[in-house]
């Protein structure tokens, strides 16, 4: 059973030994190893099938590789575990190495011609032939057998482990006789009675969520844990902020810049971070997008290019700093071709990880500012008009207020809010905050992500724009102060007064203090802008 796994013909399905988890220890490792404690007291118990969905890149497949190690009769792994915290639990060794694992995946069976048609063919032929070829006494070899049918062929139970369960629905989105017919072995595989019969756990993973069908999941005896209701899984999401902060810690990194760049994503009680772009980060020492060697930026270009009405200034918004409120979190379907609304391709987002959400008020958000140079990246692929304009006026704005041509700020301010917010919103506390965050949209051409509410000094700035690059002659950091009713020259003075100054100083000495005030009843709006005195 020591096979290598580095040719088509050689890959292993069946009992696979520990080699891709002794990778992941060689290298940098965050002990995720007391997941395991979830998947063991679930073993042959009704909640033994589990589906764990999460964004690409966050980790699926160091989590499966983790697993069978643990668990395949392929391999010994106790030196592997021994010092993690896993290794702590009571039934620690009843289930190390003590079960026959089938660990597929859904990715290795695509097909040549890339239309899908092969692929249950692919799978059938290669991983009933490792089962014949590794119990060769319980078949007859020159008979052809689905995969349910030689699993059932065995007296033997088996944890299933497998990998990108939604690979068939991401990758031929069009071939819906496939669809059906992976369900269906899926359904065969571990929907029916006699499944309890060969299995002992299923612990399945993808991106997408179970795909329904008739409002009701397709595999409904599954326990389905996804990014928008994660469970006792949630930690397991990502890196939590400690462990982050551990790791900046031990490679000398700017844990604040760190936190700005990859954090965000609010899952269950924790704030997570994408380990892959962490990973990276430790590896090549430099803040940067890790998201654009992703396959996935062709879907998102896709689905936010779709025809819904204000879809395209919705996904403006969320560029310039602003989060929306949905109302359909259900909506999206895997099963369907074409989205229904516009809540279901938000939700999609959700899922593939480009928007974060937040279930105290159901908002989502551009989590970090990984995440909004991709999205921005794709909006500009797609030329929007609404975006060229918003962006031909923000930077008329931004040289007003290099220049401290407050009254052209102001004008263009109220333009601005004019044409973005609609009349029943016009006077709304939240409304002057949108109205500032997309009248400074250019700003991200040399500016990290503004930063809402920023803590520093006596209280929280409004808004917070930070420059990518600091030197002598470059752009300065702009710190926004907000009043409503009041005046500019008093939003001003708040900046200094509470010295919102000290932790941007932290960043740059060259900062503009920039106070803006709105009067709902003459409808006028105002700018004071003075440059920091070190």
């Amino acid at each position: 059973m020591d096979k290598l796994v580095n040719s088509r013909e050689n890959f292993m399905f069946v009992n696979v030994d520990n080699r891709l988890f002794q990778r992941v220890r060689n290298s940098e490792y965050v002990d995720k190893s007391e997941l395991i404690t979830l998947t063991n007291q679930v073993i042959d118990t009704e909640e033994q099938f589990i589906c764990v969905t999460r964004p690409r890149r966050f980790g699926k497949s160091v989590t499966l590789n983790m697993l069978n190690a643990y668990y395949s009769k392929g391999c010994d792994s106790k030196a592997l575990f021994s010092d993690l915290k896993i290794a702590s639990s009571p039934d620690f060794e009843k289930h190390l190495n003590q079960h026959d694992v089938i660990y597929l995946d859904m990715m290795e069976f695509a097909d040549d011609k890339g239309n899908g048609n092969k692929y249950l063919e692919n799978l059938d032929n290669d991983v009933v032939s490792e089962l014949k070829d590794t119990y060769p006494d319980c078949f007859d070899k020159d008979k052809s057998y689905s995969l349910p049918e030689a699993v059932r062929c065995l007296s033997k139970r088996f944890i299933f482990i497998i990998d990108e369960w939604d690979f068939v629905f991401r990758e031929y989105p069009n071939n819906s006789k496939l669809h059906e017919d992976f369900i269906k072995l899926l359904r065969d595989l571990f929907k029916a009675n006699r499944a309890q019969r060969y299995v002992e756990l299923v612990y399945m993973t993808g991106i997408l969520p179970i795909a329904r069908y008739n409002t009701q999941s397709a595999l409904n005896n599954f326990n389905e844990y996804t990014i928008l209701s994660s469970g006792d899984f949630s930690q397991y999401y990502g890196f939590t902020e400690d462990e982050v902060e551990t790791l900046c810690k031990k490679y000398h990194l700017d844990f604040e810049t760190t936190k700005f760049w990859y954090d965000g994503y609010k899952v269950g009680a924790y704030e997570l971070y994408n380990p892959c772009s962490i990973k990276k980060l430790i590896t090549l020492k430099k803040f940067s997008n890790y998201w654009t060697q992703s396959s996935a930026y062709g879907l998102v270009k896709d689905a936010i290019n779709q025809n819904f009405e204000g879809l395209k200034e919705d996904i403006i918004k969320l560029c310039s700093g602003t989060s929306i409120k949905i109302y359909d979190i259900d909506s999206f379907n895997t099963a369907e071709k074409t989205f229904p609304n516009k809540d279901s391709i938000y939700v999609y987002l959700v899922h593939l990880g480009y928007l974060g959400y937040n279930e105290e008020d159901d908002t989502i958000y551009v989590p970090n500012e990984e995440t909004r140079r991709e999205l921005l990246h794709s909006v500009r692929d797609n030329h929007w008009p609404q975006y060229e304009s918003a962006l031909k006026l923000s930077d008329q704005i931004l040289t007003a207020t290099y220049s401290h041509d407050t009254e052209t700020v102001a004008n263009l301010l109220a333009k601005v809010h004019e044409n973005k917010v609609p009349v029943i919103e016009y006077n709304n506390e939240s409304a002057l905050r949108y109205v500032v965050l997309m009248a400074y949209l250019a700003a991200e051409k040399d500016y990290l992500a503004p930063l809402n509410e920023f803590p520093t000094g006596k209280g929280f700035a409004d808004i917070v724009y930070l420059p990518k690059k600091v030197s002598k002659n470059g752009k300065p950091a702009l710190i926004i102060e907000l009043k409503k009713d009041a005046s500019a020259k008093v939003a001003l003075e708040q900046i200094k007064d509470r010295d919102y100054v000290s932790r941007v100083k932290e960043y740059t000495d060259n900062i503009l203090l920039i106070g803006i005030n709105y009067d709902s009843k003459t409808k006028q709006h105002s700018c004071v802008i003075e440059a920091y005195q070190n």
